[in-house]
């Protein structure tokens, strides 16, 4: 077969399917209309049954992972979302949405504003979702292993404020996040694990004390989400779900306040700083 032909089968192969199709929901049709469900089933539990006996962490991580999960990952999750559930008026995402809200857009938009804000690589979903594939490929190395040679070729001595030396891990304005460390350190309590996610996180923060960095809210979502065998990509959209609630009460509560009540900077106060290239940086040294 020649190439031309080749190309001409696999356009003939190309078929779209008939219809959407998903493992995660099952809706059984209506006896009197096939386009009305009389019930459903989320990963073959029936929904009615789940809301009577389950609670919505227990769902969640159903939903997401296919399997009921054992009463230590519930309890690791529901923590979670309470430390995540806010990120803070100074979180570039909740700032986003508290200046949709003072501006009086549509409250139905304040939200969806503020999550893609979150979506970004720094202190965001997409740093969860790298922090992830990080700690999965170097599940197998020492703390020590891991950050020895990252160490050596970063461009800490460069970079000003803000320093992550690899998703998830780092320091926050120049110094490590206290809070952070503070909500790892009740997050992990009692676990005695030497091995697994974890534990990993855990010894990377130690090793990393004495550069003054360590534990992000990134990585701690990041080391739960493996911990509870969560995607990376399911991880990058979770995370965006657990801090929704503080962005959205964030953007609700400026509604009701004047525009003045958000600071304007003059245009003295904008400044252009070009972004450093640690490529560069790097070859230079």
């Amino acid at each position: 077969m020649t190439a031309k032909e080749q190309k001409r089968q696999e356009k003939k192969d190309f078929v779209y399917a008939d219809k959407a199709q998903t493992d995660i929901l099952l809706e059984v049709p209506s006896d009197n209309n096939p386009y009305i469900a009389k019930s459903a089933c989320l990963h073959g539990y029936d929904v009615l049954e789940l809301m009577a006996k389950k609670s919505f962490v227990e769902t969640l991580l159903l939903l997401f992972t296919g399997e009921l999960p054992a009463p230590e990952k519930v309890q690791l999750l529901e923590q979670l979302m309470i430390g995540l559930i806010n990120p803070g008026p100074r979180h570039p995402a909740v700032k986003a949405a508290m200046v949709a809200g003072v501006s009086k857009a549509n409250v139905e938009h304040l939200l969806p504003v503020g999550l893609s804000v979150l979506g970004g690589k720094s202190n965001g979903a997409k740093e969860v979702e790298q922090a992830m594939v990080f700690l999965q490929e170097n599940k197998d190395k020492s703390a020590q292993e891991i950050i020895g040679g990252l160490l050596k070729t970063s461009a800490r001595g460069a970079v000003q404020g803000e320093f992550h030396l690899f998703p998830g891990f780092g320091n926050s304005y120049g110094a490590i996040d206290e809070f952070s460390v503070s909500l790892a350190a009740q997050l992990f309590n009692g676990s005695e694990s030497t091995s697994g996610f974890i534990a990993l996180g855990q010894a990377i923060n130690n090793e990393l004390k004495a550069y003054d960095m360590g534990w992000l809210k990134t990585g701690i979502a990041a080391t739960v989400f493996c911990e509870l065998g969560v995607s990376s990509r399911q991880g990058c959209g979770l995370f965006q779900l657990l801090c929704a609630p503080g962005i959205l009460a964030h953007g609700v509560e400026q509604t009701h306040k004047p525009i003045t009540a958000i600071p304007m900077l003059s245009d003295e106060q904008h400044t252009y700083t070009p972004e450093i290239d640690l490529n560069k940086v790097k070859a230079d040294e």
